[in-house]
């Protein structure tokens, strides 16, 4: 067994969503057992609160790993029932704000770690580092995180620099737009010549 406090001093703050009931080292991997709060959860498609328990289940979502080790977390939600007869959602699963989304296998904060490796060293660079950080990630995985990531908003540029290049010479080509005045690249765009920049 682990030293619950220790760990969850170093790591597990972020877990305040949760009621922490034991930590074990299970051979290479870090297993947090976790239960949610309680209390009545809002139906998703109604809009009412309920406290009626239908069933319970377990997710297991990766975490943020400790000291190089992964960690698994094992949580019990609810399943809850709406009280309202006539609503489309009959019962639906309690959901955990700020560190679980529906349908992911990681928590937000280990795929927020996940995109900053590998948005700066994309798919195979990042899928060779990450075991090294305790993030168990092939490379298919980092290049969906790396195309889940938002792109930012920017401003409409006043002035454009454009310029073609050869992708593979007397073949392919493409055409760059760039923000001349921040030289932040606006565009790529598949071709060249004056149609495909009117266009």
């Amino acid at each position: 067994m682990l030293d619950t406090n220790s760990v969850i001093k170093e790591l597990f703050s972020g877990l305040a969503a949760l009621a922490v009931t034991r930590v074990e080292g299970a051979g290479a991997v870090i297993v947090v057992h976790a239960t949610t709060r309680g209390g009545p959860v809002v139906c998703p498609a109604c809009g009412t609160p309920t406290a009626m328990v239908h069933a319970f289940h377990v997710r297991a979502p990766a975490d943020l790993p400790v000291d190089g080790r992964p960690v698994t977390l094992r949580v019990q939600v609810r399943r809850m029932r709406c009280q309202i007869d006539d609503c489309a959602m009959k019962t639906f699963r309690e959901q955990v704000p700020g560190l679980l989304e529906r349908y992911q296998r990681s928590t937000i904060r280990l795929t927020g770690q996940l995109r900053a490796v590998v948005q700066e060293l994309a798919g195979r660079a990042s899928a060779r580092v990450l075991p090294a950080l305790g993030i168990r990630a092939g490379r298919d995985t980092a290049i969906r995180s790396l195309l889940k990531i938002p792109l930012p908003d920017r401003p409409t540029p006043i002035v454009l620099g454009i310029d073609d290049f050869a992708l593979r010479r007397n073949h392919d080509y493409a055409t760059i737009v760039i923000n001349a005045d921040t030289g932040q690249r606006v565009d790529v765009l598949p071709g060249r010549g004056g149609q495909v920049v009117t266009d």
